[in-house]
């Protein structure tokens, strides 16, 4: 598995889901694992030997475990999830770095989406009279074009 994956999901009841994949890679599976505020992010890794400012062990269980998403999910901590201002419903992105997996609100907000101009007119000559003249009004014979009118001659002829 390639690390820096990124996914984005949604928070639930304090819980993080974590892909099913991830967690074995780590070692999360049934056993203790910490939580620790890092910057922006919540970082969750294997337990530490030395004590980390606001890091709180969780317990993942087995019964955690969900077959038919085939993901792991964790409690986090409400004083951590305070920390960050991430509430039940807010966007998460989701980060598998090379020795832990990391979390932090989403903060991107989408641009809104530009309406499409219509395209200006194309004009071009006409390949029997050379007038100029928009192609809206005109038949495209590729690569030329040829104006009604002389289509109109081209038939009384």
């Amino acid at each position: 598995m390639d690390n820096n994956t990124n996914t984005s999901i949604i928070m639930t009841s304090n819980e993080i889901a974590i892909p099913m994949e991830w967690s074995v890679e780590m070692g999360f599976v049934s056993s203790y694992v910490q939580i620790t505020l890092v910057d922006d992010r919540i970082v969750i890794h294997k337990p530490l030997n030395t004590a980390v400012k606001y890091t709180a062990p969780c317990r993942v269980g087995e019964d955690s475990y969900i077959r038919s998403f085939r993901l792991m999910r964790v409690s986090v901590p409400k004083q951590l999830l305070t920390k960050l201002n991430i509430k039940d419903g807010d966007a998460i992105d989701l980060t598998l770095e090379e020795n832990c997996i990391s979390f932090r609100k989403t903060t991107a907000v989408e641009p809104p989406i530009a309406e499409l101009e219509p395209p200006e007119p194309i004009m071009a000559f006409c390949c029997v009279c050379g007038k100029l003249l928009y192609t809206d009004g005109m038949i495209k014979l590729a690569p030329k074009y040829i104006c009604h009118n002389c289509i109109d001659l081209v038939k009384t002829l």
